[in-house]
């Protein structure tokens, strides 16, 4: 039986579900360190699938935890750097 939460799109994760498809991502937490009724869901919106060492990512899971926002300073180059060169050109605009 489905509840009328699991039929909400993968868009709206809650908070604490988006932390466990992080957690899932990077493969660091043990099953049993994770919130059980968020695993459940996870399966069930298919984000997520049992793999040999523990629940994995599956591509629609993959797609989902690529749009979720990212910690500062986790990203590769580029948006940091962007930021830097804004602060700069900032403090620039302010000493004139």
């Amino acid at each position: 039986m489905t509840t009328p939460s699991d039929s909400r799109p993968p868009s709206s994760l809650t908070d604490e579900e988006e932390v466990t498809l992080r957690r899932v991502a990077f493969g660091q937490s043990e099953v049993r360190a994770m919130r059980a009724h968020d695993l459940a869901r996870l399966r069930r919106l298919q984000l997520i699938e049992d793999g040999r060492d523990g629940p994995q990512l599956t591509a629609a899971g993959r797609a989902v935890f690529d749009e979720l926002p990212k910690a500062m300073g986790s990203e590769k180059r580029g948006r940091s750097d962007d930021m830097m060169q804004q602060m700069v050109r900032m403090l620039r605009d302010v000493q004139r």
